[in-house]
């Protein structure tokens, strides 16, 4: 299928030199889609962890709950620390369940 460019408002078919180099950065972007979407997983895997900061970074906070709930939250930090290495990672992703009670 042949490829077009605009220049000057005028649609002109690439060369196949052009169209060679096109096909070559497109190939390039879908080979690094993976690591694209591993760094979005990645990003909202920490904006999780910020949440559980919140609640385990704070001493007074964290001296409030049982052990139990503690736990829970360690738990639940932990799992989310281990994100990337689940197998279907970056596309599948299976989230840990927030515990309930801060």
């Amino acid at each position: 299928m042949a490829r077009y460019k605009n220049v000057d408002g005028v649609r002109i078919q690439m060369t196949p030199q052009e169209d060679a180099e096109v096909q070559v950065r497109e190939a390039a972007w879908e080979a690094e889609a993976d690591v694209r979407k591993a760094e979005e997983v990645r990003n909202e895997r920490d904006a999780f962890l910020t949440e559980v900061d919140a609640v385990a970074g704070n001493a007074l906070r964290w001296a409030a709950l049982d052990a139990d709930t503690q736990a829970a939250w360690a738990t639940y930090r932990q799992a989310l620390l281990d994100v990337p290495q689940q197998s279907g990672f970056p596309n599948s992703v299976a989230w840990p369940q927030e515990p309930s009670g801060q």
